[in-house]
C-alpha cells in the first residue's frame, strides 16, 4: 500500500511539477502571477470538478467504457492545448510584454 501510495505521488509530482513554470511563461511580467493564479485555479473548478460527475453520469448511462472515451477525448484536447501553447512559443506570442 505504502509503494503504491508514494508512487502515486511521485507521478503526482511529475505533473504538477513543471505546470507552475509552464503557466507563468505564458503570461508578461507585469500579470504573471495573476494569470497564472487564475489559469490553474479556474481549470481546476472548470475543467476538473466536473469530471467525476461525468464520469458517473456516462458509466451510468452507456456504461465503463464510455468513461474511457471520456478520458481519451480529454487527454485528447489537453495534448491539442499543449502543442498549440508550444506553437506560440515558437513564434514569440507567450510571454511577451
Amino acid at each position: 500500500m505504502l509503494l503504491f501510495l508514494s508512487l502515486g505521488l511521485f507521478l503526482m509530482g511529475l505533473t504538477y511539477g513543471p505546470c507552475g513554470t509552464m503557466l507563468a511563461s505564458l503570461y508578461p511580467v507585469q500579470v504573471r502571477y495573476t494569470g497564472s493564479s487564475l489559469s490553474f485555479n479556474l481549470a481546476g473548478i472548470l475543467g476538473a470538478a466536473p469530471a467525476p460527475y461525468a464520469a458517473t453520469w456516462l458509466a451510468g448511462k452507456f456504461g465503463i467504457a464510455a468513461v474511457g472515451g471520456y478520458l481519451c477525448v480529454t487527454a485528447l484536447v489537453t495534448a491539442w492545448a499543449l502543442w498549440a501553447i508550444g506553437q506560440r512559443q515558437k513564434r514569440g506570442a507567450v510571454g511577451a510584454p
